[in-house]
């Protein structure tokens, strides 16, 4: 079954009972993998896979007040429902996230985990094929993901990025296989953030390799991946390798208030370009 990655989730309470929203950046490309048009208020029946197996869910495109919310984009959901055999898969593959919502739950009441470390999540990789009306849905849970994460740490910081965003594939072949699922995840979002600056440099503002038909551009961990692991776009900034090589030189500290980085000499540099980071 052929595939494209169209983006991933931080496993949570919704996905594990009910299902999940779609991001707007993911919506125009998951709808067209799909071969689906919604309307505002209608649902659409698909087929997911999961590990080899096939369950039901449903394609909606919730209805609110449009008099109310006139330029409200579409907001659309995957839904399965509480008792649905595909939402006891889910608990049954992160039994570690379910087992945290049900601590929570027995101290406080509320099982939705607002703030968990990025090590500590688990991850659904949400995949188009060529089929009409299916989508691939794999599991990454906590043990896969700190597993291979760890393979991205022995590298150093520069090299885990390079494999990250795609742009170094000198890493030996052993360490290639076993990061496979994350490096290809995470090349998603660093690609999506590249198109998104148009292979312009956050710092700079520069297309650099414009001039040569290059598309040229480095995606940076703001708190260092192998250090943080997180890979959320919020912890991502787009720079040119000139930028990206002092930043890594002399490791200033970005201070998200302001939006500069304050390097060991003294000097300070603020961002040209900035859509995403708040």
């Amino acid at each position: 079954m052929p595939r494209e990655v169209v983006f991933y989730k931080a496993v949570d309470q919704s996905v594990l009972t009910e299902g999940f929203s779609i991001p707007l950046l993911y919506q125009e490309q998951l709808i067209a993998g799909l071969g689906l048009t919604l309307n505002r208020g209608q649902k659409q029946p698909i087929h997911i896979w999961v590990d080899g197996k096939q369950y039901p869910a449903v394609m909606t495109n919730i209805q609110f007040d449009e008099q109310k919310y006139p330029h409200h984009k579409d907001l659309l959901q995957i839904r399965y429902g509480r008792k649905s055999p595909m939402a006891a898969k889910f608990r049954e593959i992160f039994s570690y996230t379910n087992s945290l919502i049900t601590a929570q739950k027995l101290s406080t009441g509320n099982g939705r985990i607002t703030h968990l470390a990025e090590e500590r999540k688990e991850f659904l990789a949400i995949y188009s094929t060529t089929i009409p009306g299916e989508l691939l849905l794999e599991c990454i849970p906590n043990t896969e993901f700190r597993e291979e994460t760890a393979g991205l740490v022995l590298l150093g910081e520069k090299a885990a990025e390079g494999l990250l965003d795609g742009t170094d594939d000198t890493a030996s072949i052993h360490l290639q296989t076993r990061i496979c699922k994350v490096r290809h995840l995470a090349k998603t979002i660093c690609q999506d953030l590249k198109i998104a600056y148009g292979y312009r440099c956050q710092l700079c503002g520069q297309y650099i390799g414009e001039p040569y038909g290059s598309n040229l551009i480095h995606a940076h961990h703001i708190d260092y991946f192998v250090k943080s692991m997180n890979n959320n776009a919020s912890n991502i900034m787009i720079l040119c390798p000139n930028h990206h090589g002092i930043i890594h030189d002399r490791n200033p500290i970005f201070d998200f208030s302001t939006r500069t980085f304050h390097y060991p000499n003294g000097y300070i540099e603020g961002l040209k370009l900035n859509i995403h980071l708040k």
